[in-house]
């Protein structure tokens, strides 16, 4: 038989038992909180990376399409020559972008018209990428280059590319490119 135990003892036992419950409870919480924090980091690293990742795809696509990096292209080497749909071999510099992208222009010579289908292709992407930017699927720093070597050298042909953009109405385009300082510097100076 066990000896009966005293009154003093059995609430000091009942006192030890809640703390033990307490303290127990205190530890279950701060490891549910703690975890749940974790997973909190853990998702929004996760959505992160897929952001970066649409990002990387949506510049890959664009670096690989056939006509917006013949675009690309064309800003980054005036003078150089460029195989037309007919296969025929020609020379595109300043002048000849000047004149496809004004759209009060007839373009109706191959080389004009092949200027500008590489660049509605090039506008194509920067509307994709402001509308995914806005909507922060992606962040600025994902799709930011290569654009930001070419929104500069696009800078050159702020006058006609502003009309272009007005003519179409490519409003995307226009807020994409006034992401960048290089364009917005160039329509101060311009105007």
């Amino acid at each position: 038989m066990l000896p009966e135990i005293s009154k003093n003892t059995q609430a000091w036992l009942q006192a030890i038992s809640w703390a033990a419950a307490a303290a127990g409870a205190i530890v279950a919480a701060f490891k549910f909180w703690s975890e749940l924090r974790l997973g909190r980091e853990q998702r929004t690293q996760e959505f992160r990376w897929k952001q970066a990742q649409a990002g990387k795809e949506l510049n890959d696509e664009m670096l690989d399409d056939p006509l917006a990096w013949p675009a690309m292209q064309m800003l980054d080497y005036g003078g150089t020559s460029f195989e037309l749909p007919s296969k025929i071999t020609m020379v595109i510099d300043i002048g000849d972008l000047r004149f496809a992208l004004d759209p009060t222009n007839r373009a109706v010579e191959e080389k004009h018209l092949y200027i500008r289908r590489c660049f509605d292709s090039l506008f194509y992407y920067m509307a994709m990428m402001e509308h995914y930017t806005a909507s922060t699927l992606v962040l600025p720093d994902d799709i930011a280059f290569p654009l930001e070597y070419y929104v500069p050298l696009l800078a050159n042909l702020k006058d006609v590319v502003d009309r272009y953009i007005d003519w179409y109405h490519l409003n995307r385009v226009r807020l994409f490119l006034n992401r960048y300082d290089a364009w917005r510097l160039a329509a101060t100076a311009k105007t």
